[in-house]
């Protein structure tokens, strides 16, 4: 990006004017454009009632194919979800399990990556891989599989860490198996370019509401197509049918053959209409440019915090790590650290007590600069 470009970007996004906001990994701002496209449809709402479904569906068309834009897809194979647990709910409610399976899952992933396979497959063996393991490579991953391992569950960049698996090695992996894998990809959308239509992974799931700069409640997942012969019928309702009009409510209408079968009901059209405007703009730089810039960032956010003292957790080879820098310092309290940073308007997490900062197009080398001065005063 040039500085006039990102001059133009910042402009859309009033958190720069506030502060430093390094917290990307954790809640997306939303950009003007998204709050003008949100408002201007609570309007009509307010003064008009019902929005013409014709109207509604053609910005979930448009922003589907935004969506398989971004993954590298076909707009078919894209469905919307509230979120990243939706779309990880969805995978296991559509594999056709069997007595005897077992799933291949991080043990200390992000919560929404745990919770659903515990609690709807209790009978499901589970085998556990971590994630320092998957920083060394995918074959600790491999090991654990049997001829009764039915799915593998990973992220693509772990949440607290920033360690980013080697998802294609994996997909390749479990194709001639039989092995379902699925993936939640929402610590590496809108910041990795990679090609999901060649890595070949039968459930990519990710919310919106992070690197995407979308609104909460949003979220997306990528059923391969080559996929859905293969699934049970799931997450089915009235809406997963073919509708032209609503004046005949009774004659059965045939199933949707794609992912938007899954859309089962009335869908989030505020979060959509907000997805619209953010996508717009992530695929107007495009993702090879954002991914540059925030590896630059990255880069001398890592020199300038070895410098002061602190270790670096994420890996810092590039095609392990993404767009989160993790750090600690010995001897240091971390949750002091952070205080210090957010009273002097420098934003990030606090993770494991380690500081998790995350940076995206919008920042600029001159904030990290000015966090990097705030954290060692």
């Amino acid at each position: 990006m040039t500085d006039a470009e990102l001059r133009a970007v910042r402009e859309l996004l009033p958190i720069t004017r506030n502060c430093v906001y390094f917290d990307n990994a954790s809640t997306g701002p939303l950009p003007a454009t998204s709050v003008q496209a949100i408002r201007r449809f609570t309007e009509r709402c307010s003064l008009e009632g019902e929005i013409p479904y014709e109207e509604c569906e053609a910005v979930v068309e448009e922003t589907r194919r935004m969506a398989a834009q971004l993954l590298h897809v076909r707009p078919e194979e894209i469905a919307f979800t509230r979120n990243t647990s939706g779309g990880i709910i969805l995978a296991i409610g559509s594999i056709p399990w069997q007595r005897g399976d077992n799933l291949v899952m991080m043990k200390d992933a992000f919560p929404a990556d745990r919770y659903p396979y515990h609690y709807l497959l209790p009978d499901i063996e589970k085998r556990m891989v971590a994630s320092r393991d998957l920083a060394r490579g995918v074959d600790c991953v491999f090991r654990l599989v049997d001829r009764h391992t039915r799915a593998i569950a990973l992220d693509w960049v772990h949440s607290p860490s920033g360690i980013r698996a080697d998802i294609a090695a994996v997909a390749e992996f479990c194709r001639p198996l039989g092995v379902f894998f699925i993936v939640d990809a929402i610590q590496g959308l809108g910041v990795v370019d990679l090609d999901f239509s060649a890595v070949g992974a039968d459930f990519v799931c990710a919310s919106a509401n992070k690197w995407l700069l979308s609104p909460q409640g949003i979220g997306l997942v990528c059923v391969n197509a080559s996929t859905m012969p293969r699934l049970r019928p799931y997450n089915l309702g009235w809406l997963s049918a073919r509708w032209v009009e609503f004046n005949d409510l009774l004659t059965e209408r045939a199933l949707k053959t794609d992912a938007s079968r899954y859309e089962e009901g009335t869908k989030n059209y505020l979060g959509i209409y907000g997805m619209r405007e953010s996508l717009k703009i992530i695929l107007g730089i495009g993702l090879a440019t954002i991914e540059k810039h925030i590896r630059l960032l990255n880069d001398r956010l890592r020199q300038g915090l070895r410098a002061q003292g602190y270790e670096i957790v994420t890996p810092e080879e590039p095609r392990r790590s993404a767009g989160i820098t993790l750090c600690r310092k010995p001897d240091s309290d971390m949750a002091e650290r952070h205080l210090h940073l957010r009273r002097n308007a420098m934003v990030c997490s606090l993770r494991e007590n380690c500081l998790r900062i995350a940076p995206h197009f919008y920042n600029t080398e001159a904030e990290v600069e000015r966090f990097l001065a705030v954290l060692g005063s």
